[in-house]
């Protein structure tokens, strides 16, 4: 079964974005030591019945080097991806690097619809899920008191 990707009729946009995204890394990696540089983790944001459920690949991150933010209707997750090397960095000669380390940010608009205070997040084999959930709209009867007369 082959996933579905919803993506707009607009490929001019959409070119832009991508290439704003890779314009902005680039200054990142010029314009900032790699103390200062973050990591871009993707994330993929879905509706599962009756929650908006977002999930992200943190491979190398526990639930202690990561926190989660609610702002208003947004949601910041942000955390450090170590680096295993890091205790004998200068001794290795590597071949390749392809895999990225350092301090991670993501803020995410949540949709008025759903209520990201009560979501619920679990780390699972690398794999960040949170899940929030809709909105409650409970009906709500007001009772009628008889004034007293008098």
């Amino acid at each position: 079964m082959s996933a579905k990707y919803q993506r707009d009729n607009r490929t001019a946009e959409w070119l832009n974005r991508e290439i704003d995204s890779l314009m902005r890394r680039m200054y990142e990696l010029l314009n900032k030591g790699e103390e200062e540089q973050f990591v871009e983790l993707p994330v993929d944001i879905f509706e599962r019945g009756n929650s908006l459920v977002l999930v992200m690949d943190i491979p190398g991150v526990t639930e202690g080097d990561i926190t989660i933010i609610v702002e208003g209707q947004s949601v910041l997750i942000e955390g450090k991806k170590e680096d295993i090397h890091d205790d004998i960095k200068g001794k290795l000669l590597y071949h390749r690097i392809e895999r990225r380390f350092g301090k991670f940010l993501r803020k995410i608009s949540v949709p008025e619809s759903f209520d990201p205070k009560q979501a619920e997040a679990k780390i699972r084999r690398g794999v960040l899920t949170l899940t929030i959930p809709s909105k409650v709209n409970k009906t709500h009867r007001i009772m009628i008191t008889k004034e007293k007369e008098g």
